[in-house]
């Protein structure tokens, strides 16, 4: 009769220590007891629930425990949270539907530069679906900030981040009289604050997604990314010259698909409309640049919780390797991002048919051109024929 799943998982964890990955011989003597047991379903999604993943290569005796990375929360000073041990916090696990959260590595960097006395401004680089948004409202939990958010289009003007005069009816007197909208960034730096400017509560976070669409020469932006003074100043011509002064906590992150060079590459412009460059002196003004990308680990860990089957997460995570290196030669241009693993994941759960589930959550989002390819794919994989499965032949579809 083989061990508990707990007791595996206290092997492993006992093996694998303070380490981020070790590689461990099966035939060594510390695996013994677990020796029979790391192949089972229960104990892959028992370790991916403790953030250990456990991978066997094809071939050989060895067994590869890699631990996701774990950030500890942090106050808003930067000091961690220290948890009583003698009465320690119970997580729920996670339902099927949802899936831990797991920051990438570089978290605490980035934390580390908006807890710095000057304020910095911060770029975030990507593809789609690589957690640019959703690390902005990790962040922001984590420091006890007030989080922001902007997306920008090719249309907009200061006035989308800065504000402008709009008409009200008074409702007491039927009256039309001019009032002052605040835009997202003056609501961002005047968070926390009172009305004499006295910091009160959580500063604020602004975060300005597909930064690469920003309007050009702006030069209310500009003043308002060009200093690292802690209480950055804008003036609002609009509001009778008005000046905003922020709280000395308020940091601001752009984020985008490229680098606001505009796509430099061919891979940039498959993945990105933000095709122009954007003004040099602008750019100059960001402190740092953080790249992000598509964690397999982690992927490999959203998959388990939400599948619990190894063979299942097997074939969906070696689909997804095929389609990237379609996507890396450039014979596709849709990207295949984490979003799509987690969608995946979830129609599975649904319909419990993984070619039913890669059908309605991808095929009809790619060019004409990528379906075969993806179908070619898919039967490679054994998914098996999903447009001569899901076509009706009898439909015409226009």
């Amino acid at each position: 009769m083989g061990i508990s799943k707990e007791r595996a998982v206290e092997i492993v964890e006992g093996i694998l220590g303070t380490s981020s990955r070790i590689e461990v011989d099966l035939n060594d003597p510390s695996m013994e007891e677990i020796r029979g047991e790391i192949n089972k379903s229960r104990v892959r999604l028992t370790l991916s629930g403790k953030g250990i993943i456990a991978e066997m290569p094809k071939s050989g005796s060895t067994v590869i425990f890699s631990r996701l990375n774990s950030m500890g929360a942090r106050q808003a000073d930067g000091k961690p949270v220290v948890e009583n041990k003698a009465a320690p916090k119970s997580r729920p696990s996670p339902k099927r539907h949802q899936h831990t959260y797991v920051p990438p590595a570089m978290s605490k960097d980035i934390m580390d530069a908006l807890l710095d006395d000057a304020s910095h401004v911060l770029w975030f680089k990507g593809p789609t679906g690589t957690g640019k948004t959703v690390l902005a409202q990790y962040l922001a939990h984590e420091l006890g900030m007030e989080l922001f958010q902007i997306n920008c289009h090719s249309g907009m003007d200061d006035t989308s981040f800065f504000g402008e005069k709009t008409v009200e009816i008074d409702e007491a007197t039927g009256q039309n009289h001019v009032v002052f909208e605040e835009g997202v960034a003056v609501k961002a730096m005047r968070a926390g604050l009172d009305e004499d400017g006295n910091e009160v509560g959580k500063a604020g976070l602004l975060f300005i997604d597909e930064a690469g669409a920003m309007p050009m020469g702006s030069i209310v932006l500009n003043r308002l990314l060009e200093s690292d003074d802690p209480r950055r100043t804008i003036t609002l011509e609009h509001q009778s010259g008005r000046v905003i002064r922020s709280h000395s906590k308020f940091r601001i992150i752009l984020s985008a698909n490229n680098g606001g060079r505009g796509a430099t590459t061919m891979a940039e412009a498959m993945h990105t409309a933000q095709m122009d460059a954007l003004d040099i002196s602008l750019i100059d003004r960001i402190f740092g640049s953080f790249k992000f990308g598509y964690n397999k680990l982690v992927e490999k860990h959203i998959a388990m919780e939400k599948l619990g089957d190894d063979r299942i997460v097997s074939q969906l995570l070696k689909f997804r390797d095929a389609i990237r290196d379609q996507i890396r030669a450039g014979k596709l241009s849709t990207p295949f991002s984490t979003r799509s693993i987690i969608q995946i994941a979830d129609a599975y759960r649904i319909y419990g048919d993984l070619a039913k589930s890669v059908y309605y959550t991808t095929f009809e989002f790619l060019l004409p051109e990528e379906m075969p390819v993806y179908n070619e794919i898919s039967v490679a994989q054994g998914l098996g024929d999903i447009l001569k499965k899901m076509i009706d032949p009898d439909i015409d579809y226009m």
